[in-house]
């Protein structure tokens, strides 16, 4: 791969894997993040404040490929813009967006909107562009809401609507196709899903299963999940933003299931039960410390 690649948000479950993967390729590229010090020496990195415009300019500086990969944020379209401006200022050839499946600019759910956005800044500013529009990770079971499984309960504003979970891996699989061969998929939008549909009792009764303990699914109200999440100490908008991906899911709009992790990556994307058996028992042991997992 002789294209210079960056990666932007390279902490996150997403980022950290991609910068796994590529550094097993032996990739050019440069992981960038406000916190690096999650890299090993070896991996090339740079530390970065996307809100700062002229530190973004200077991370992109010979940079042909930008895997534009942002942390969820109030702030997230200033760091989009100053992205975008700097990756035309630096002559990057190719954008790669990871964006959020069903992302529109008109949508009415806050995070898709935000995506859609997002999205749309890209394509007015001319850079060739391939989005990717990944559904709600099966690594959530195992990183943010790892604290209440293995407390025996988990109280979301979702009833009984239905997710395709896919698995971060799949994703990441997805990327390196597409950052190695940008041009093959520049204008594709690439929605990524799992192969089926669960809603959160079937999850937790096949996150039981490993466990060995039961782990129950509470429907709860949007105010009583909003009281927790700013309890927590999220903001009002991050509140909101969590929220919205409840309410897309009960308008169905988590539940397609879409082609594309099978086209693109020539095998069927991996499933919930292989996910669990993968994780192990530790993972969801009410007594194990508690861990970010990709």
């Amino acid at each position: 791969m002789k294209e210079r690649i960056l990666i932007t948000g390279a902490t996150g479950k997403m980022g950290r894997e991609l910068v796994r993967r590529l550094d097993g390729r032996q990739a050019r590229f440069v992981a960038a993040s406000h916190d690096v010090s999650v890299f090993d020496p070896e991996v090339r990195h740079r530390q970065v404040d996307l809100g700062v415009r002229s530190l973004v300019e200077e991370v992109m500086k010979e940079t042909d490929i930008l895997f534009l990969n942002l942390p969820i944020s109030e702030s997230m379209l200033v760091y989009a813009q100053n992205a975008i401006i700097a990756a035309k200022n630096s002559a990057v050839r190719f954008v790669v967006f990871n964006s959020i499946l069903g992302a529109d600019a008109d949508s009415q759910f806050l995070l898709h909107r935000t995506y859609g956005q997002i999205e749309e800044m890209v394509r007015d500013s001319r850079l060739p562009l391939a989005v990717i529009r990944p559904n709600h990770f099966m690594q959530s079971f195992v990183s943010r809401h790892a604290d209440s499984i293995r407390q025996g309960a988990l109280f979301l504003p979702e009833g009984g609507s239905k997710s395709s979970y896919v698995d971060v891996r799949d994703v990441v699989d997805v990327a390196l196709k597409v950052v190695e061969n940008p041009w093959l998929y520049e204008n594709r939008v690439i929605n990524l899903t799992g192969p089926e549909a669960l809603n959160l009792e079937e999850v937790l009764g096949k996150v039981s299963k490993v466990a060995g303990y039961q782990v129950r699914y509470v429907p709860v109200t949007e105010e009583a999940a909003k009281h927790r999440l700013l309890r927590d100490g999220h903001s009002v908008w991050m509140a909101e933003a969590f929220l919205s991906t409840h309410r897309a899911a009960r308008e169905g709009m988590t539940a397609w299931i879409h082609p594309c992790n099978h086209e693109v990556r020539g095998v069927a994307p991996r499933n919930f039960d292989g996910f669990c058996s993968e994780m192990g028992t530790s993972l969801f042991h009410p007594y194990s410390l508690h861990q970010e997992s990709l």
